[in-house]
């Protein structure tokens, strides 16, 4: 059985998708074997977190329910390694 402790929610609006969110979905092959029974994975609607016109903050996700702003697998990774 697995122990999902922590949850990515990867924003699958427009401009989120189009700047980075799409490789987002890839992250589960780039966990360390450590994190893989950690960490849950899910695409959802857009956050409506870009909606201000010039913002460059993506893509977003959410872990855990906090948002993290121009998300990268390595950032992404790094924030959970810090969460232990």
């Amino acid at each position: 059985m697995t122990k999902t402790n922590h949850t990515i929610k990867i924003c699958c609006g427009t401009m989120c998708y189009i700047m980075g969110g799409a490789e987002l979905h890839l992250i589960r092959e780039h966990l360390p074997e450590s994190l893989q029974d950690q960490v849950k994975v899910e695409g959802i609607s857009c956050l409506g977190l870009c909606e201000k016109e010039g913002d460059s903050q993506h893509p977003y996700v959410l872990i855990n329910n906090e948002v993290m702003p121009k998300a990268s697998i390595q950032k992404i990774i790094q924030y959970i390694q810090n969460l232990k």
